[in-house]
């Protein structure tokens, strides 16, 4: 089989030494493109942020309607809106984009208040620049150049505006993604300061009063104020400092003097201004914005160091780093410098001293990718993120499944923060409380609890007396029992690792529930109702009982037990058809209804790694290959919403060559690397080296495998025994090896009590 290939440039910049030329070395760093993404899928921002940074600028340049970018920013617009302080990479809803400000030159007469395009901008990609931890453009409205970089709570920015103009800053919260329900802003013209706050929440249903949470800011200035005032609604009042409601903006003239440039310091904070301006002291004492940008970018250096690729093919290590980064951006920092953050009960808590504080989990999506790739590069960062979810349940009453700031908004099915959890601790996030962690765990699992702030387990009572979610009591309930199978077999193994066996046992056996909702007739797994009657009308493309996806994307989704699926369900050669066809047609974009392989979404990641269980490993190496391909160096290089880096995760094992399949299992199945050789640099300073002998786009095949010297066949990785350091090494090829790895005995684990 051929695999063809979009061409690649070549970026290599040349130095010349004399009659020498040499290429430059460029790092992992350098390679980023944070344009990736942000076209027509993905839903990316491209701006300033320091990795898991509070805040994050980034132009916002869509008006939000169900067809543009959650984000705030797509790539095909020309226009520039202004620049929020907060923003959620690639999630599918409308989201946060708070505290908008914008440069202006010219004279105020319209008010922005709930007028995005009042103050608008026309830009150019060629005077754009995006690069981890930096922005910059050029806004060609008002001939005025700005950029900006961050640290994890502040930011600093330089606006310089043309010569001899009025030159003013806007700051309008009724502009950020969802409107505000009440807000706040306080000129202190002595100080040169601008303060205050706003509250906003919504989400998918973008009304700001569903689940708000407020976010406070302080923004300061080198140079003074010759003009100021504020808007309510339509009504200007020039000179006026203070302004409170749910309709406001407010502006500062600068005194420019013959100068053109103004230095602008910010920070935010969700518990006070007075901490937001300790964020500000603490983070960028002074108005060097170039030491500020060395500091950030040593900080990505730090993180894309931990994963080294190296091969011929620039565009493929561009994804590459690209995509490692994106992980690295949620969930985000939430306690201010001084411990404070403000908790699911809405009440100021102080976070542990040495201890971040994490906000902002997608949990449905990135358990299955990005919680792995988080543990490996960040296993203390990790970690953190495990007590913060600990937290959260303790304040809110269970952990939250999909979170925004302080706030539970309970999108998606299933209870992901199991197996979020377990992946993490399964890749070496172990510095958690794991006792509270598990206890917590049982608890949510065996009583249904419900609360603003937790939705619980849904239908806890009827999952455990039916070993299924009736359809009929839940429009989801096929989907949410089968990722309730994965949740359970997560919560055994923290159960195990816990020492809890009788626990261990019990979830164990539970995490087979999704067997009760196989159709011995079709084959597939079909919800039904509380009568126990498979629900009607249905076939392979049918999203009855399904959330965001058909029956054949959710078959595959039993991966704690995917060896018994197959016997269960017509048997080896049969469910190899089943697959052969579903991979036959890769959907990009919005495709739940297609009974077809759809990389734009989650349940389907995993199902090119069915083949290691059909002992057909090399037509896994193919797919997973064909997966690669989707990825560009492009903006319209996502085949879909990255979900809080989920897809992204994606491409890093599918060029890796291997992918964690199994949920809270220490290990990887097999398919072969993208890349000719590749470093893993461990937080326990042992290295793992990935050498890809003859690898390329089209040499998909392995030929053979070496662990530590020694010639291995087996499709399974084990993590505790890598993770002390070690050598893999591929011998890749063009056309497949199908002796290697076929045996029964190379098989991945898989849960299959009946074959004990």
């Amino acid at each position: 089989m051929k695999i063809t290939k979009h061409k690649s440039t070549v970026l290599a910049a040349l130095f010349f030494a004399g009659s020498f030329a040499f290429a430059q070395k460029k790092a992992p760093v350098d390679y980023v493109n944070n344009f990736i993404g942000t076209g027509e899928w993905g839903n990316l921002y491209p701006g300033a942020q320091a990795p898991f940074g509070m805040i994050s600028i980034s132009p916002n340049n869509v008006f939000e309607n169900y067809e543009t970018s959650r984000s705030g920013y797509r790539y095909t617009q020309d226009e520039i809106y202004g620049f929020g302080m907060t923003h959620f990479s690639g999630v599918g809803c409308h989201a946060m984009q708070d505290l908008p400000f914008t440069p202006v030159v010219g004279d105020l007469n319209v008010s922005p208040v709930y007028n995005k395009s009042a103050y608008k901008s026309k830009f150019s990609h060629q005077n754009e620049v995006a690069k981890p931890g930096y922005y910059s453009v050029k806004l060609d409205t008002y001939q005025t150049d700005v950029k900006f970089t961050t640290t994890q709570r502040a930011s600093i920015g330089e606006i310089d505006f043309p010569l001899n103009k009025e030159a003013s800053v806007v700051f309008a919260p009724t502009n950020n993604a969802n409107g505000i329900s009440a807000g706040q802003l306080n000129i202190d013209s002595k100080k040169k300061r601008v303060s205050g706050f706003m509250s906003t929440g919504g989400f998918c249903w973008r009304d700001p009063n569903d689940r708000p949470y407020k976010v406070y800011f302080v923004a300061e200035f080198d140079v003074p104020f010759k003009e100021v005032g504020n808007w309510r609604a339509e009504n200007k009042t020039k000179g006026s400092e203070n302004i409170s409601g749910s309709a406001i903006a407010a502006y500062v003239t600068f005194n420019l003097e013959g100068k053109t440039k103004v230095k602008m310091r910010s920070a935010i904070s969700f518990v006070s201004v007075e901490n937001a301006i300790q964020n500000l002291n603490a983070e960028i004492s002074d108005w060097n914005f170039e030491n500020t940008y060395q500091n950030v970018h040593s900080e990505w250096e730090k993180y894309l160091n931990k994963i080294v690729v190296e091969g011929k093919n620039e565009d493929e290590k561009t994804v590459f780093y690209t995509s490692v980064s994106r992980t690295l951006l949620q969930p985000n920092v939430f306690e201010d410098v001084n411990g404070d953050y403000i908790g699911f009960d809405d009440k100021i808590h102080k976070i542990e001293k040495g201890r971040n504080k994490y906000v902002n989990f997608s949990l449905w999506d990135t358990y299955r990718t990005t919680a792995q790739v988080q543990a490996i590069i960040a296993p203390k960062e990790s970690s953190d993120m495990i007590q913060s979810l600990l937290l959260d349940a303790q304040q809110g009453g269970s952990f939250p499944n999909w979170s925004m700031n302080n706030q539970e908004y309970g999108v998606m099915n299933g209870y992901s923060p199991f197996p979020f959890i377990a992946n993490m601790y399964a890749m070496g996030a172990k510095d958690f409380d794991l006792i509270m962690v598990k206890d917590m765990m049982k608890k949510v699992s065996t009583e249904f609890h419900s609360s603003r702030q937790s939705h619980g387990w849904y239908a806890v009572e009827e999952y455990k007396k039916l070993g299924y979610v009736p359809v009929d009591l839940h429009g989801y309930g096929a989907s949410m029992t089968l990722e309730y199978g994965v949740d359970d077999y997560s919560i055994a193994k923290i159960c195990k690792a816990a020492n809890d066996l009788e626990a261990e046992k019990y979830y164990l056996n539970r995490s087979q529930n999704a067997f009760t909702l196989l159709n011995p007739e079709n084959k597939l797994i079909q919800g039904r109702n509380s009568d126990g009657k498979f629900i009607t009308p249905f076939s392979d493309s049918s999203e009855n009982g399904f959330n965001e996806g058909c029956a054949m994307q959710y078959f595959w989704s039993v991966p704690q037990s995917m060896k018994k699926l197959i016997d269960k369900a017509g048997g080896a050669g049969f469910i190899e058809k089943r697959l052969d066809q579903f991979v036959s047609k890769i959907e990009t974009g919005w495709a739940p209804e297609k009974p077809f392989y759809w990389v734009g979404n989650e349940p389907c990641f995993g199902a090119m790694y069915v083949y290691n269980y059909l002992q057909k490993p090399w037509k896994a190496q193919y797919n997973v290959r064909r997966v690669t391909e989707v990825f560009k160096n492009t903006p319209n290089g996502m085949p879909g919403d990255d979900d809080v880096g989920a897809m992204s995760a994606l491409y890093v094992f599918s060029a890796l060559g291997f992918y964690p399949y199994l949920p809270g299992e220490a290990g990887f199945t097999i398919t072969g690397p993208l890349f000719e050789k590749t470093t893993i640099s461990l937080e326990n300073g042992k290295k793992i080296t990935i050498d890809g002998k003859n690898a390329e786009f089209n040499a998909p095949y392995i030929q053979e495998m070496k662990l530590n010297g020694k010639n291995v066949s087996s499709l399974w990785l084990d993590w505790n025994a890598l993770s002390q350091g070690g050598s893999i090494e591929f011998k890749m090829g063009k056309n497949p090896n199908k002796k290697w790895g076929s045996a029964i005995s190379d098989m991945p684990p898989t849960y299959y009590p009946e074959k004990k």
